[in-house]
């Protein structure tokens, strides 16, 4: 009797419901596995292009610092020396003026530096603060959501009065 039943056991096999519920666990597994692979895919794009801005946004930064303060302060046009050449800045409100730029090996990006001249009269520290936002598949990082370096109708959305980003850099600059 126990080898008749020794042989019955080892001839049968895998019922078609078996094999249905392994295949469908093994795809609910494979789809978790792909989710997570394309999610990994996407943090590691933003953080290259994080790491891109953020070394133009302190490029940017350097060379404000090396701009002559002078140039920097001038209440009727002051302007940033970017890669050896003198751009004006735009007033944006009071004593705060701003330029635009782009960065290279990004996404569809703005950049926009502002310079804070806090004392009208006789300014001896200047805060230089600069933002990048940029388009990340179909959203924008950064309050720019038209990427035009300005702000528009509800893009302030804290207030402040400047373009926010989660790529942005504050320095103040002291005339030495």
């Amino acid at each position: 009797m126990r080898l008749k039943l020794a042989r019955s056991l080892a001839k049968s096999g895998f019922t078609l419901a078996e094999v249905l519920l392994a295949v469908g666990i093994l795809g609910f597994a494979l789809c978790g596995i792909l989710a997570t692979y394309l999610a990994s895919f996407n943090l590691v794009s933003i953080s290259k292009n994080t790491n891109i801005a953020a070394s133009a946004s302190q490029g940017v930064i350097e060379q404000i610092r090396a701009t002559p303060f002078t140039t920097l302060s001038d209440k009727v046009q002051p302007q940033i020396r970017l890669n050896g050449n003198f751009y004006n800045l735009t007033n944006v409100a009071t004593n705060r003026w701003a330029l635009t730029f782009s960065v290279n090996n990004m996404p569809a990006n703005m950049g926009v530096v502002y310079i804070d001249i806090d004392n009208a009269t006789a300014p001896k520290i200047l805060t230089a603060t600069v933002s990048v936002c940029w388009r990340q598949g179909n959203r924008v990082l950064g309050e720019d959501v038209n990427l035009n370096g300005s702000l528009n109708s509800g893009e302030d959305t804290n207030g402040n009065g400047i373009i926010d980003s989660p790529m942005e850099l504050i320095t103040q600059i002291a005339n030495r």
